[in-house]
């Protein structure tokens, strides 16, 4: 007989960023859970809102499959004597496992003949078997960060205040902290707070539903969806598409209602990244445009409350966003007033890491090495390269980097265009950042490929002069992202730039910070610039045997190494 068994954990509101991961990786851990108890079932679940994780496992089997375990002894050498006869080892092992010495039989394993025998392990009812398994699994649901709280020594995302334990209509009672399962869930905190009691897991979409909780996130987003097209048809504007805040604030509400506000148009005048900045990073808002791609001076933004008076909370909403621009508007006027280049020599003031040194000493450094890039590409730009060196950090010490650090890079290039720089300079501000991830856009200037690889390359022989090394699990530093991204520019460009040379060159401008031998820290870079490069055309389908044997004849540069391993694999 199978029924579904439903697990929800009732909590304050949790993280956005903390769901989809909580229920996805958490609903895997959980069926391997349940897998490795003999249990059978369909398949689990997972739903989840800001104040609960549910996941609900389909069509469970009432009881464990049965299964054999072979329980080995001692070795036969030391459980029969030479006439074959059970030695006192033997019979011991058979009196401690419940057993007749008669039923020994002897297994043969990798390390020879043992004693042994074949115990039945019987099916237990999952009534027996659940209480302690899911206690047990509980703990492990995955958060970047847990909390305890009052005196209890257990940890999760934020405190819980319920959980619903039901194996079709019996509920499955264990402990967690201090709350102890059963069959009630709550509604909304602030349209339906009070209890609801299931009688079975069938009940507990419906009931939620009324109680204006929509547990699945892909309904909370379908409401969404049609909240926004309704504003679309009102304003005559389009949504500028954004999934990824979709989900965001699908996990931010329980019940979400989109509705609109505006904010007066002079802020239209400030750059559109400080406006989507202010709308979708940091209130969480939609934005719109028309036609032509400009903005609309409008937002439309989801609400997890149904109010008599939409108004009142429109109006909320457009004086904070009020607030947000006209503190950008101040910011970026003032930033204005002083050319970007002569913001640079603020960065002497900067530090950029305790044995680094500041943000000054750190662009003189890739000031000398995007020279030195550019001498082996494009020697015409090298003065250039230097100059946007010292430019590409200079936003950090803006008021409107101050306010949105995500638009370092982005704000820099702007300044530099106002300022009177060339307009591959500022560009090259905004691209010595790329790539950011495996799957990102790479520089497509000179100048920004030059600035890019001497960021990358002075923080990887950086790191790893003054013993921040990655380890397995660790790498705060990105070291392996601004590694691969130096190799992904070197070959998407086709610079004959020697990686030796790269390295010695980035070591000579860090040698008053180094603090182990120049040479020993070379060959951990080499080493480990070697394994990115693996990995980095392994990932893309070339059999391992063959990039091992382009690396062992040694680093020198990448266009040089493409073309032998493009040659290796055409001739197999």
């Amino acid at each position: 007989m199978t029924q579904d068994y439903l697990l929800e954990i009732g909590c304050e509101e949790i993280p956005a960023g903390f769901v989809g991961p909580a229920l996805w990786f958490g609903g895997q851990q959980f069926a391997d859970v349940l897998k490795k108890a003999r249990l059978t079932f369909e398949k689990v679940d997972i739903y989840g809102t800001p104040r609960r994780l549910t996941y609900v496992v389909r069509n469970l089997e009432d009881r464990q499959a049965a299964s054999q375990e072979t329980v080995l002894g001692p070795p036969k050498g030391v459980g029969y004597d030479a006439q074959g006869k059970p030695t006192r080892a033997a019979l011991g092992f058979a009196k401690a496992q419940g057993v007749e010495v008669s039923t020994l039989q002897l297994f043969t394993t990798d390390r020879g003949e043992y004693l042994g025998y074949v115990k039945e392990v019987a099916a237990a009812p999952v009534e027996e078997i659940l209480p302690r398994l899911v206690a047990d699994w509980i703990p492990t649901i995955p958060f970047k960060k847990s909390m305890r709280w009052a005196d209890l020594d257990i940890r999760f995302a934020r405190p819980v205040h319920w959980i619903v334990s039901l194996y079709g209509g019996t509920v499955i009672p264990f402990s967690f902290g201090n709350v102890t399962t059963g069959n009630t869930t709550y509604g909304h905190r602030f349209l339906a707070p009070g209890p609801i009691r299931l009688s079975n897991p069938g009940e507990y979409f419906e009931k939620l539903a009324a109680a204006r909780v929509l547990v699945d996130l892909e309904a909370r987003k379908e409401r969404i969806l049609d909240g926004i097209r309704k504003v679309e048809e009102r304003t005559g504007r389009t949504w500028v598409r954004d999934d990824s805040l979709l989900e965001t604030v699908a996990n931010l509400v329980e019940y979400p209602v989109v509705l609109a506000g505006r904010f007066e148009e002079k802020y239209l005048s400030l750059p559109r990244e400080i406006l989507v900045t202010s709308m979708r990073n940091n209130q969480k808002y939609f934005v719109l445009e028309d036609k032509k791609g400009g903005l609309y001076p409008g937002f439309a933004f989801a609400s997890n409350m149904i109010v008599p008076d939409d108004t009142v909370v429109i109006a909320g909403n457009e004086r904070v966003i009020r607030a947000r621009l006209s503190d950008a508007e101040f910011y970026y006027q003032d930033d204005l007033k002083r050319p970007l280049f002569d913001r640079a020599d603020a960065l002497r003031g900067v530090l950029f890491q305790a044995d680094l040194g500041t943000y000054w000493e750190k662009v003189e450094r890739m000031a000398s090495i995007a020279r030195f890039v550019a001498s082996k590409g494009f020697p015409a730009k090298a003065e250039e390269c230097g100059r946007a060196a010292f430019l590409s950090k200079a936003d950090l010490t803006t008021g409107v980097v101050k306010e949105f650090p995500e638009l370092q890079g982005v704000m820099g290039r702007d300044y530099a265009r106002r300022t009177g720089e060339k307009e591959e300079t500022a560009q090259a501000v905004f691209e010595h950042y790329l790539p950011k991830g495996q799957t990102d856009e790479l520089p497509t200037t000179d100048t920004g490929a030059a600035v890019a690889i001497a960021d990358k390359i002075d923080m990887v022989c950086g790191c790893f002069g003054v013993g921040l090394i990655p380890t397995g699990t660790a790498d705060p530093y990105g070291l392996r992202r601004h590694t691969l991204g130096i190799l992904s520019i070197l070959e998407a460009r086709g610079l004959r730039i020697s990686l030796e040379e790269l390295v010695d060159r980035s070591l000579a401008t860090l040698q008053t910070k180094l603090k182990a031998p120049a040479e020993e820290v070379k060959r951990k870079v080499m080493e480990f610039v070697s394994g990115r490069l693996f990995h980095h055309w392994s990932s893309q389908g070339v059999p391992g045997d063959l990039v091992d044997a382009v690396l062992s004849a040694g680093l020198s540069d990448i266009p040089d190494m493409r073309a032998k391993l493009d040659a290796l694999v055409a001739f197999r």
